[in-house]
């Protein structure tokens, strides 16, 4: 089933749920310290069989640096200090709550990211979908790689593939 979605959050929010997906992204971020938004943005904008401009795209990475840098790594450092160094304290549901809750403020966080890298696109949300494009999202994923310092190795390739494999 193709993702119909124009919202880039509803579709990031669909792709990342389909089997595999969350696994392929989580390990790139923990590999190579990926954006994950930045990753999904990529495959929908080949949804719209878009690549985006060299200022779109340099106002784009500029701001998420800076928000994932000061705003998602301190909550997702927050929560996972909850999980990891609180063990003993599990047995406590009042860790367990303030982990949610800072699981959410995450989410809010990578939602308002995922909006504003939307703004600086000429992407509308009442824009219809084209046919998705493994080769425009392979071009896209190559771009951010390359702004990113990130070489594609064959591995890459092959995770990046079936991403698009669950698009379509």
């Amino acid at each position: 089933m193709t993702l119909q979605s124009t919202s880039f959050w509803d579709f990031s929010s669909q792709l990342y749920d389909r089997d595999g997906i969350s696994q392929i992204c989580l390990q790139l971020q923990t590999e190579f310290g990926l954006d994950v938004n930045l990753l999904l943005f990529c495959y929908w904008a080949a949804n719209f069989d878009k690549m985006p401009s060299e200022p779109e795209w340099n106002k784009i990475l500029e701001f998420s640096k800076a928000w994932k840098n000061n705003i998602i790594q301190p909550l997702r450092n927050a929560r996972n200090s909850l999980k990891s160094e609180f063990v003993s304290h599990s047995d406590d549901p009042k860790y367990t709550v303030l982990r949610e809750r800072i699981k959410l403020d995450e989410l809010a966080a990578e939602k308002l990211q995922q909006e504003f890298i939307q703004s600086c696109t000429t992407i509308a949300e009442s824009q219809d979908s084209q046919h998705f494009s493994t080769a425009k999202a392979l071009s896209n994923v190559s771009y951010l790689f390359s702004k990113l310092g990130i070489k594609i190795t064959e591995e890459i390739i092959k995770k990046l593939e079936t991403i698009s494999a669950k698009i379509i």
